[in-house]
Order: structure tokens, then C-alpha cells, then sequence
């Protein structure tokens, strides 16, 4: 121990890994309740979900728990963890589980019917339907998420070779893209750089024109504010409809016709200008890619209708879970920080903690003036030089008392 004095620990790779995936499942759990079963919330836009296998086994219908159950109801069970899933409501103690009780919410509704299961429930994942950890899988592929139908994928049963960027990405399966073919055409503009394996131009060319069609054929079925023979009939009949009294049923209806022409369908001129990509293989997208969707009336529908209205909810992302959790995170360690101080101690932190963010607001605001870029490297010697600063200072008092 002597020895070690003074010399800085030297962290391998393999400590690091550990620790990022211990904070990642913090974070991920920290967004969640561990002691009250979110059964009461109703279906939770997203939350830690698990399964388990003792009391639902091989053969039984899929079910899944809170975190909260998972640590109370099924504590000493063989309990699976299935990261986040969107739009559940816990089915602990439910009539899938036969006579087994929720401890923490016991009147619940027999069934979930808005619950939507996969495989993932049953310990399998991917297109090979195998588990996770799988003994036969000697490499230890790493497994991507689809953020459509959230099933989990190995790279090699993608379809396409995985992207490799610093930002984060998310992904959807084929199965998903064709499920939704109108995502084919954002990403000829908004995906990574195809690199699907496959390429066939001409079953993209036929595609893209069926997809056409799908989307008029919504779009024609659509009520009078969209319509194009209303437009047509106030265009040919302008003077004549201004000669006699409307009725307040037509006036409403021109008023949603002419917002209607003020909405531009951003899908339909991303065909016009009639780029493709191959539709082979899973596509990843940049982050910012959902703000790029296109929010008319007939689009909205068409999300409905593939089963995929959460596209536009930004908020539905796991990231925005995750920052949730993180924040949450901090917080709890902070409060438990402060808690263990005495009054005194608790105000200086507050006053030092207040006192260090104005300075970074004035460090940043004078790279900004000075046209230079806000790097990670800046924000790094920012703090070395505050901690020196802080250390001199105490030091000096040091030396004063004394």
C-alpha cells in the first residue's frame, strides 16, 4: 500500500468498460420508480421493464414487470432485464401470473390489452431468435436496438454493415422500414450513408412508386379540409359563391382547406426531387432525424396507421429517458451529499457551487467573444486552473491561521 503512495491508479480497459456500463444501468434505472408500482400512472411512455421466468415460463404468455415489482414482487426470482420499453403498464400479478399477487399495486385489470410483447419477453432476441447471453455465441456480439419494434439485433443480422460515428445513432430494422415504407424515402436524405450490402435499383425504383401511390391513396380518402374537388369547386365557382349566403358548415370547411394549402407535406417534395436508396438492411439515423418528419394531416395518419405515431414525439427517444434518469441521478447523489453536511457546510457548498457557474458562464461567453470553439479540452483546462486556484487559496489560509 506504501508503495502506491502518491502514484496515480492506472485503470485498464476492460475497468473503464465496466464502469461505463455500471453508470449506463443507473442511468437507465434511475429513470424509473424502484419503490411504487407504476401500475397506477396507466401506460407509461417509457420506463425499465423486466420479465420473469419463474413465473412466467417457456409456454406461458409474455408478461412484464416495473422496476418496482421486480425488486419487491420478484426480489428472489429468475428476473430477466429488457432495458426500456415504451407505452407499458406493468402486469404484475395479473391474471398471467395465476395466483401469484402484485405485493405493491394488488387490483389490477386482468389484462394490459394496449401492452405490446415480443419475443424479448420469452429471454429471445433477433431475427435468430436466440438468447441473451447465448452459451453458443463464443464472440459476445454486441446487440442493437430497433427503436420501432424495440427488439434487440446482433450486427451481423442487420442487413448492413454497422455504422461507425461518435454521435449516437439510432436504428431501425428492415422488417420496420418495410412496415413503414415511407421512411425509405427520408432515408435517401436524412440516414447515414447507405451501406447496405445488397443493391437493387430497381426494386427501389418500384418501390418508391408503389409508396407514391399508398400515400395519394390516403391522402384522396381524407376529409374535405384536403381535399382537392372542394379546393377545385371554390376555384371555378368564385364569383357565383360569393352571390349567396354560406352556411357555417362550408365556411369551416374553406377555413381548413386554405390552412391545409398552408401545410406543405415535406414527404411529398422529398419524392419529387427523386432520390432512392437501396431497401436492404437496417438504416441508421442521426439523432436530430425525427425533427425532419413531416406533420401534415395525411402523414400523421399514415404513422398512425403503420403503427408508428411516436416518430414525432422527440420526447419518446431513449436518449431523452436516459437524460431524465441522469438528471434524476445527480440530484438523489447530490441531496445525499448535502444531507450528510451540517448547515454550515451546506451554504458554502451552495455559495461555491454558484460561484463556479458563473465563472464557466463567463469562460464560455469569452470563447464565444473571441470566435473560438467551446471544446471538451477548454472546458477541461477551465477546471484544472479553478481547482489550482482553489487549492492556492487554501493553502494561503493555510499559512494565515497559522
Amino acid at each position: 500500500m506504501a508503495a502506491n503512495e502518491g502514484r496515480e491508479v492506472a485503470l485498464s480497459s476492460e475497468d473503464l468498460v465496466d464502469d461505463d456500463e455500471l453508470r449506463e444501468a443507473l442511468v437507465v434505472l434511475a429513470g424509473s420508480d424502484p419503490n411504487h408500482c407504476s401500475y397506477q400512472q396507466g401506460y407509461v411512455k417509457r420506463q425499465a421493464v423486466f420479465a420473469c421466468r419463474t413465473c412466467t415460463s417457456e409456454g406461458m404468455e409474455p408478461a412484464g414487470v416495473c422496476l418496482a415489482c421486480a425488486n419487491h414482487c420478484h426480489d428472489e426470482h429468475d428476473v430477466v432485464e429488457l432495458y426500456t420499453k415504451r407505452n407499458f403498464r406493468c402486469d404484475c400479478g395479473n391474471e398471467k401470473f395465476g395466483s401469484f399477487k402484485c405485493k405493491l399495486s394488488p387490483e389490477k385489470d386482468g389484462l394490459n390489452i394496449r401492452n405490446l410483447y415480443n419475443h424479448n419477453y420469452l429471454g429471445r432476441y433477433c431475427s435468430c431468435d436466440r438468447p441473451y447471453p447465448d452459451d453458443n455465441d463464443q464472440v459476445g456480439e454486441e446487440m442493437i436496438q430497433c427503436i420501432v419494434c424495440e427488439d434487440w439485433y446482433h450486427s451481423k443480422h442487420l442487413g448492413c454493415s454497422v455504422v461507425d460515428a461518435e454521435e449516437l445513432l439510432e436504428m431501425v430494422c428492415e422488417s420496420c422500414m418495410n412496415r413503414a415504407p415511407f421512411l425509405w424515402t427520408y432515408a435517401a436524405y436524412y440516414s447515414s450513408p447507405p451501406v447496405s450490402s445488397k443493391e437493387d435499383k430497381d426494386t427501389t425504383v418500384m418501390g418508391d412508386k408503389e409508396e407514391k401511390e399508398t400515400v395519394f391513396y390516403l391522402g384522396s380518402n381524407d376529409e374535405p379540409s384536403t381535399s382537392q374537388g372542394c379546393q377545385k369547386e371554390i376555384t371555378s365557382k368564385g364569383t357565383s359563391v360569393l352571390s349567396h349566403k354560406r352556411t357555417h358548415e362550408e365556411m369551416e370547411r374553406c377555413s381548413l382547406t386554405s390552412q391545409s394549402q398552408m401545410l406543405t407535406c415535406k414527404l411529398k417534395e422529398l419524392k419529387a426531387k427523386g432520390s432512392v436508396r437501396a431497401r436492404v438492411g437496417a438504416v441508421f439515423w442521426p439523432y436530430c432525424w425525427r425533427s425532419k418528419l413531416c406533420s401534415c394531416t395525411d402523414c400523421k395518419r399514415v404513422y398512425v396507421e403503420t403503427g408508428a405515431p411516436f416518430l414525432l414525439d422527440e420526447s419518446d427517444t431513449v436518449l431523452a429517458y436516459e437524460n431524465r434518469g441522469r438528471a434524476l441521478l445527480t440530484e438523489d447523489l447530490l441531496m445525499s451529499c448535502l444531507n450528510s453536511l451540517n448547515r454550515v457546510q451546506q451554504l458554502e457548498i451552495i455559495y461555491q457551487y454558484n460561484e463556479m457557474q458563473v465563472e464557466l458562464q463567463e469562460f464560455i461567453q469569452e470563447l464565444t467573444d473571441q470566435g473560438k470553439d467551446v471544446t471538451p479540452e477548454a472546458i477541461c483546462n477551465f477546471f484544472e486552473e479553478l481547482q489550482a486556484r482553489k487549492k492556492k487559496q487554501s493553502t494561503a489560509g493555510q499559512y494565515l491561521c497559522s
